[in-house]
């Protein structure tokens, strides 16, 4: 409740400081986080650079999976916000559930649409005969997490939406520290290779679904997961995929190009030119990341100061934000 009011009564400025800040720190982890990762890889003994190879062909489907993730997430911790704002806590409750159910429908659906399709795909995206295999070993490992990985970010999303976002980013920094102690003992002192990066990533993708699903359980959170709100209804879904569709889009562009990129470069520079532009493309994210955590911040003042009509804040973290 502490958090909800100073949402709507602290000064913007500080506010923005107060939620983007944890955000940034937790973006540029993860990003760093995917920079040594792709160094973990590539410094395979022999294989490194057609493993880092087959790891780019994997950005497209990585890309689309992120717009599901991020997408729903963003519009349910928005929709959470906003009712938040309204003082409807049941109506948050219910988009809390919603969002978890959807993204776990989702997750479930590109599972299994992988178990079947995976190799067709990553060939569509650029995989050649020579680094198929790092892309199916890699991809084959991450879409088993996909259920649990989609509703894990949502609720991790959520919590900042709730007014907590101190802790949503402790739990993104934790989560890639342990990943960067498991990369290499999976990846080297188990030879599990490319592989093992992948299943260092699923296991704390499951850290962060359990870490957030536990904190709105059994935690203390303000809002309930309640099983009775994990459901799908038109109404609240609705709500959520409008808003939803935004980042979605930005999303879907953002693997479109990189299918491009991938056509282009294996046509005229073959898989290492893949590679060579995978290692860049991680180092490039780490300037955006103070933009998307700006952005994050943003979200939950804006949409909480919605919900509870008090537009001219709203506007002013808008305004605030843009200029930041």
């Amino acid at each position: 409740m502490e958090n909800q009011e100073s949402l709507r009564h602290e000064n913007i400025s500080k506010l923005l400081v107060k939620y983007s800040v944890p955000a940034i720190l937790a973006m540029m982890v993860t990003s760093l986080y995917n920079t040594v990762d792709r160094a973990f890889i590539g410094s395979m003994e022999n294989v490194g650079a057609l493993a880092i190879s087959g790891l780019g062909v994997t950005m497209p489907f990585m890309t689309i999976l992120g717009a599901f993730c991020v997408g729903l997430a963003v519009g349910g911790s928005t929709n959470i916000a906003i009712k938040l704002g309204e003082g409807n806590k049941e109506e948050a409750e219910k988009a809390l559930g919603n969002t978890f159910a959807i993204e776990l429908f989702v997750g479930i659906a590109m599972m299994i649409i992988s178990a079947f399709f995976l190799e067709d795909i990553l060939y569509f995206f650029g995989a050649s005969s020579d680094t198929i295999k790092y892309s199916m070993d890699y991809m084959s490992v991450i879409m088993c997490g996909a259920w649990f990985n989609l509703p894990g970010f949502a609720m991790n999303s959520a919590i900042r939406g709730e007014g907590n976002p101190k802790l949503a980013s402790k739990m993104m920094i934790t989560s890639c520290l342990l990943n960067l102690i498991l990369d290499p003992i999976f990846i080297f002192g188990f030879g599990m290779g490319i592989k093992g990066a992948a299943l260092g990533t699923v296991i704390c993708q499951l850290v962060i679904c359990l870490w957030s699903t536990y904190y709105f359980t059994k935690g203390k959170s303000n809002l309930k997961l309640r099983l009775k709100n994990i459901r799908i209804e038109s109404k609240i879904i609705k709500g959520i995929v409008v808003i939803a569709l935004t980042p979605f889009c930005m999303e879907l562009a953002s693997g479109f190009i990189h299918l491009i990129t991938n056509k282009v470069l294996k046509l005229y520079g073959g898989d290492l030119a893949i590679g060579a532009m995978t290692a860049i493309t991680s180092i490039n994210l780490l300037f955006l990341m103070p933009v998307y955590g700006i952005s994050q911040g943003m979200q939950t003042i804006i949409a909480y100061n919605y919900g509870a009509k008090q537009f001219d804040r709203a506007k002013k973290a808008l305004s605030i934000g843009m200029i930041g």
